[in-house]
């Protein structure tokens, strides 16, 4: 039987997205497996992150400071805006060297099967941050999945009644359908930007 030290590390390892029950247990055997010294900077990092690391008050990006170091950019272009689900989606698309606007982290989506809106909190939010920055260019990155398309075609509607001048568009057929951002490689997702479709 095992300590239920263990345990509770196992379950805390288990609270990680996509960690299951064995992978849990192999991370924490190689915890416990470690040195003091190899520990004690493992949780120095954890701590040291979460103290430090902000959300741009702009776009939700990670920052040090109010605003993260691509809305800080003076050479990025403000007419440009691409909207996105996550923070790992914005370095993926960050990544291709193929945008040069700025970013709005969403961190939700549409759920369609569980009749799930988006957070009004962000959409209001999104909206004064496009009423403000009046962009010219829009591309909303979303997934190309049932939820992706239906997140997509909401916002859509509520940019165009509120930036009518703005040309919007979503990401070009270089993705496969029901396929997510995280596992695109750099070139399909740089073709999938690059011939952007007008929406």
């Amino acid at each position: 039987m095992r300590p239920k030290e263990f345990e509770f590390l196992v379950d805390a390892i288990k609270s990680l997205p996509s960690v299951g029950s064995k992978a849990a247990e192999r991370i924490a055997y190689h915890l416990i497996h470690q040195d003091q010294q190899y520990v004690d900077e493992f949780i120095k990092r954890i701590t040291n992150a979460k103290n430090n690391i902000k959300f741009c008050k702009q776009c939700g990006n990670f920052a040090i400071d109010d605003l993260c170091t691509i809305c800080s950019n003076p050479e990025r272009d403000n007419s440009k805006l691409c909207i996105v689900n996550t923070i790992d989606e914005l370095n993926k698309i960050e990544s291709t060297g193929s945008f040069n606007g700025i970013y709005f982290v969403l961190n939700d989506e549409i759920n369609v099967k569980a009749k799930k809106k988006i957070d009004s909190e962000i959409i209001k939010k999104l909206m004064n941050y496009c009423a403000v920055k009046d962009f010219k260019e829009i591309i909303i990155a979303t997934n190309l999945t049932v939820n992706g398309e239906a997140t997509n075609i909401y916002l859509n509607k509520l940019l165009k009644d509120i930036l009518p001048a703005c040309v919007t568009y979503k990401l070009a057929i270089g993705l496969p359908v029901n396929s997510a951002l995280d596992y695109a490689d750099e070139n399909t997702l740089k073709f999938a930007i690059k011939n952007k479709t007008k929406i």
